[in-house]
C-alpha cells in the first residue's frame, strides 16, 4: 500500500505543516512505509490530486493500493472523497489539521487520530456517504452576493456531489459561513470563533423558508431556525447536533428545528453540544428528528448551503444515502 499524505496548509492556520508534518515524516521513515507528501496549493486542488492519482491506476500507471490521509479539516476530506468516489482499491483516512475536524469525532477519541503511527496501523471499513444534487445559480462556482430576484433568468444548473460528514442550512451554516471569516484573526481559536459566530448569527436571527419531503411522503414546510442533514453526527467543531446518526446504517439523518425564540435556542445550547437535547421532551415542540434514505428541499429564495464546512448556493436540493460508499481507515484504537 502507497500511503498519501495531502497537507492542506491552509486548515487550522498551518496546523498540518507546523504540527503534523514533521511528525508524518519521522513516522514513515521508522516504519519504513511506503509514502509521498503532497502540499495543495489551492481550494478544489486535493480532489483533483486523488482523482488524477486514481485515473492513472486505473490505466496501468501504477498498480499500488493507495491510502490518501486527508491532512485538514472537514471541507479537505470531503475533497479528497469526492476526488476519489468510484475508484476501487482506495482507502481514506483523515488527519485532524483543521478547525472543526467533526467527521472522525464519530469514531472516538480525536486523539487516535493525531497518533500518526496509529493512523498507519488502521484499518479500512465501509461507511455511508450522501450524494447530493443541488440547483445552483449559474455559473455554478456564483459568489454568495448575486440577487435571488434574477435568479432565474440564466438558467439554474445541477451540481452533484459526495458528503462524508453532514449538511447544514440555517443556523448552523450562517455561523459556518461567518467563521470561515473569523478565524483568519490570528488570535481567535476555532471554539472561540464558533462561539462568536453564533452569538453574532442569534442576534440576526436568520431564519430560512423551506419545503421538506421525505422518501416516506412526510412533508414539512415553514420558517425553520435550522435543518442538518447527517451522516456523522457533529459539527461546528464537537456539537453532536445529530446524536442518533451511524456512519454506517444506510440512513440519513434529519433534524428540523423550527423558528424558536433566541432564549429557548441558547437555553439548550450545552445540551446541543453535548447530543442529550433529544433527551429533553420540550424540544419535541420544535424539533422534528427523522431518519430515511433521501429527501428533497426547496426554497423560493437561494439559500446557504453548507456541505462539510464549505458553503455554497442552492435552491432546491436532493439528498440519498450512498451505503459503503467509501472505505475509511480507522486508526487503531478506534471504534
Amino acid at each position: 500500500m502507497r500511503h498519501i499524505f495531502i497537507m492542506n496548509p491552509a486548515a487550522g492556520k498551518g496546523k498540518a505543516g507546523k504540527v503534523f508534518l514533521p511528525k508524518i515524516i519521522e513516522t514513515a521513515k521508522r516504519m519504513g512505509i511506503d509514502y509521498e507528501i503532497h502540499r495543495t496549493m489551492a481550494p478544489g486542488d486535493a480532489g483533483k490530486f486523488v482523482k488524477n492519482r486514481c485515473k492513472a491506476r486505473e490505466a496501468g500507471l501504477e498498480k499500488e493500493e493507495f491510502r490518501f490521509y486527508a491532512c485538514g479539516g472537514d471541507g479537505t476530506l470531503n475533497e479528497v472523497v469526492n476526488g476519489a468516489f468510484g475508484y476501487d482499491l482506495v482507502e481514506i483516512a483523515m488527519i485532524p489539521a483543521g478547525t472543526g475536524n467533526d467527521f472522525p469525532r464519530s469514531f472516538g477519541l480525536l486523539k487516535n487520530f493525531e497518533d500518526i503511527e496509529k493512523q498507519i496501523l488502521g484499518a479500512g471499513r465501509p461507511v455511508d456517504l450522501i450524494r447530493y444534487e443541488a440547483l445552483v445559480p449559474n455559473p455554478a462556482n456564483a459568489s454568495l452576493s448575486y440577487d435571488p430576484d434574477n435568479l432565474f433568468e440564466s438558467d439554474p444548473e445541477p451540481v452533484a456531489g459526495y458528503c462524508a460528514n453532514m449538511f447544514n442550512i440555517g443556523l448552523d451554516c450562517n455561523v459556518a459561513d461567518l467563521v470561515s471569516r473569523i478565524k483568519e484573526h490570528p488570535f481567535v481559536p476555532g471554539p472561540l470563533a464558533y462561539g462568536l459566530g453564533v452569538g453574532i448569527v442569534l442576534g440576526k436571527k436568520e431564519g430560512v423558508n423551506l419545503e421538506i419531503r421525505l422518501d416516506n411522503g412526510e412533508f414539512f414546510n415553514g420558517d425553520l431556525m435550522l435543518v442538518a442533514i447527517g451522516n456523522g453526527s457533529y459539527c461546528g467543531g464537537g456539537f453532536k447536533g445529530v446524536p442518533l446518526s451511524k456512519v454506517d446504517d444506510g440512513m440519513i439523518d434529519v433534524s428540523i428545528v423550527g423558528n424558536i425564540s433566541r432564549r429557548t435556542f441558547l437555553s439548550l445550547l450545552g445540551k446541543y453540544r453535548k447530543g442529550t437535547h433529544l433527551e429533553d421532551p420540550s424540544v419535541n415542540r420544535f424539533l422534528t428528528y427523522r431518519k430515511c434514505r433521501s429527501l428533497t428541499i426547496r426554497s423560493s429564495d437561494a439559500l446557504k448551503l453548507c456541505t462539510d464546512g464549505e458553503v455554497s448556493m442552492a435552491v432546491e436540493i436532493t439528498f440519498e444515502i450512498i451505503p459503503g460508499g467509501m472505505k475509511f481507515s480507522v486508526p487503531q484504537g478506534c471504534e
